[in-house]
């Protein structure tokens, strides 16, 4: 990297008060700074969107997301990845879909066509009464929304506490709010398309997150897609006695 960009990243972690650069959070963010993130970042920090940069929250192949404090309080920071992001599992979930007529992406435009896709969906789902994270914001391929969780601690996901589910919640009263959830979704035609215990934060509710892939009904694949949602919470759930037919729960989410 050169002299002037590793500057640009000394400059831009004192402005948001990164100070343990020895710390495996500091080279998690390090590993997704390019140029054109850190454009990025200082834009929205100079919208006081972010204010200050906290710790990992999550991180995989495609994209890692941070805790941040901003103007108004503490948000998530999405950052996709663009030189280890799935290109053809992207497109797989945006050419056919109405809302993008374009079908041929550079791989850098495929990836902050995919963030934008994200913070609509969000943006429709949050409007339309769903349970998922507000969001707040986003440029290129970084999202902004707000942080589910305490004190900097992400909440966990179903996953995460399928151990302790039945002592927190009747597992069925939990299965039919996630219906529920998918129903409102379907109604502001849309289908999450990869619903499943790994998704699905619990912070005394569930909040559903995770939308870049979710598609607009008029979609080819979005009813195999919706069989699938419906599958696999079918699937999570039956191990706490809860029984449910796939083609009647699809019927009640499309009706």
């Amino acid at each position: 990297m050169p002299v002037r960009d590793l500057r640009k990243i000394e400059e831009y972690i004192d402005r948001l008060r990164i100070k343990d650069r020895d710390s495996e959070d500091f080279k998690i963010f390090s590993s997704v700074l390019d140029t054109s993130v850190l454009k990025t970042l200082y834009r929205l920090s100079n919208k006081k969107i972010i204010t200050a940069m906290g710790g990992v929250v999550s991180t995989g192949k495609e994209a890692h997301v941070f805790h941040a404090v901003g103007e108004r309080g503490d948000v998530a920071v999405k950052i996709y990845r663009i030189e280890t992001s799935e290109f053809h599992r992207m497109e797989d979930y945006i050419i056919g879909d109405p809302r993008f007529t374009r079908t041929k992406f550079t791989k850098r435009q495929l990836v902050y066509t995919w963030t934008r896709k994200e913070f609509k969906n969000l943006e429709r789902a949050f409007k339309g009464g769903v349970s998922v994270p507000e969001p707040i914001s986003y440029a290129n391929n970084v999202l902004v929304m707000k942080f589910i969780g305490e004190d900097g601690v992400p909440a966990p996901t179903l996953k995460d506490i399928s151990g302790e589910l039945p002592g927190i919640i009747d597992p069925e009263e939990l299965f039919n709010e996630l219906i529920t959830q998918m129903e409102r979704l379907y109604r502001i035609r849309l289908v999450h398309a990869d619903l499943s215990e790994y998704n699905v934060l619990w912070f005394e509710r569930p909040f559903i997150i995770d939308m870049g892939q979710a598609v607009h009904t008029e979609h080819p694949h979005s009813m195999s897609f919706l069989k699938r949602d419906v599958v696999n919470l079918i699937r999570f759930f039956s191990r706490y006695g809860v029984r449910a037919d796939v083609e009647e729960v699809i019927e009640r989410v499309v009706k």
